[in-house]
């Protein structure tokens, strides 16, 4: 078993032949696709995987998973395999990993974007609703938290979102 930080929540990981356990909850996992790209079905659902090269992963280091930066954290093992205790991030990886959007409105949770309500060039309002996001089952309304323009739409109806990925840009 493993403690595995990706975009600053933390789960405890199992890899069991073609599933892993996260928290838990079993889910069947394909991986398909060769060097830094790879196309991973985890439940049912594909992502776009981008790793760096074979002889630099390690604990810490800088993913895209469908086309959004992670620093990716482990310690403990991963289907048996001992893995290295986490080390230090390069400035650079944190900072793409959790660069902040002056004026972007973020995930407040992970999840799948149901419907895109505002659109490049709409006037809000703090409160007005940007979008509504699927988390658990229910529907979240994101809206915006202060009043401006809405300069850029960051997402697509369908995508699926982290935490504190920025959806929407307003200023």
């Amino acid at each position: 078993m493993a403690k595995v930080t990706i975009g600053g929540r933390s789960y405890d990981v199992e890899v069991k032949g073609d599933s892993v356990v996260v928290d838990g909850h079993e889910f069947p996992v394909k991986v398909s696709g060769e060097g830094i790209h790879r196309t991973v079905s985890a439940g049912g659902v594909q992502y776009r995987v981008q790793l760096p090269e074979v002889d630099a992963r390690q604990s810490g280091m800088a993913v895209e998973v469908d086309y959004r930066p992670f620093t990716l954290e482990w310690e403990g093992r991963l289907g048996g395999a001992a893995v290295r205790a986490p080390r230090a991030a390069s400035s650079s990886a944190v900072a793409g990993a959790r660069a902040a959007v002056a004026g972007g409105v973020v995930a407040p949770i992970a999840g799948k974007v149901l419907r895109v309500v505002a659109k490049a060039g709409d006037t809000v309002a703090p409160g007005d609703v940007l979008l509504v996001l699927e988390a658990m089952k229910m529907e979240n309304e994101i809206k915006a938290t202060a009043a401006g323009t809405v300069k850029e739409i960051l997402v697509i109806e369908g995508a699926r979102v982290g935490e504190g990925e920025t959806l929407v840009v307003v200023a």
